[in-house]
């Protein structure tokens, strides 16, 4: 899993950086054209848009569980973790526990496919960055980074795998190969659609 991470993200920076940015300085002239860069952006776009993509679809998949997990056990999950680590939270503990359950089962979903797939990922992260902090609460760094554990991994350490990986794609979103790219046209291109109808219907009413 962390070699696949490491590859992903390699891969899709590197295509990144082959693509020209708009800069705010002064225009300069513009660089002859190397086909040699234009090849190894055609060879590596598609390699890091299939990468990052298969990121996506396994995060989501080894996700889904621990939502599913979690309905399977509101009582047991609401008692030892909200309740005892969280209890400052207003309202019952089981509202949170499914709260946190339909955000992995419904978002695994959601950024499986592709789909308004910043906010999605943003709201996972934010979900598992709360598991990162009820480890650290209940067993602390544990040594961390040179400790060998008794259980030969730290408790909090998939949590904080499952934070880097979906804060990426809350920032740079799924990629082509998702339903925001290809039945969306763009996911920030629909965001921004939608809050300028959404002004101009309001405008119309006033």
């Amino acid at each position: 899993m962390a070699r696949l991470i490491l590859l992903a993200l390699l891969a899709t920076q590197a295509a990144a950086l082959q693509r020209p940015r708009n800069s705010p300085v002064a225009p300069r002239k513009a660089a002859p054209i190397n086909p040699e860069q234009q090849s190894l952006e055609a060879a590596l776009e598609p390699v890091a848009n299939v990468l990052a993509t298969t990121l996506r679809v396994g995060t989501c998949a080894l996700m889904v569980h621990h939502g599913i997990d979690k309905v399977q056990n509101v009582d047991g999950f609401s008692a030892n973790v909200v309740a005892k680590f969280f209890g400052f939270l207003p309202g019952p503990a089981s509202f949170w526990t499914l709260s946190a359950a339909a955000t992995q089962i419904v978002g695994a979903a959601l950024l499986g496919v592709g789909l308004c797939s910043r906010p999605v990922a943003a709201s996972m992260a934010a979900t598992m960055l709360v598991a990162v902090v009820f480890h650290l609460e209940n067993t602390g760094p544990e040594g961390f980074p040179l400790a060998v554990v008794k259980q030969h991994s730290y408790n909090y350490e998939l949590a904080a795998m499952y934070v880097l990986v979906l804060g990426y794609f809350a920032v740079a979103g799924a990629g082509p190969i998702s339903l925001d790219e290809q039945l969306l046209g763009g996911e920030l291109n629909f965001y921004e659609e939608t809050f300028a109808n959404a002004k101009a219907a309001l405008a119309k009413e006033d």
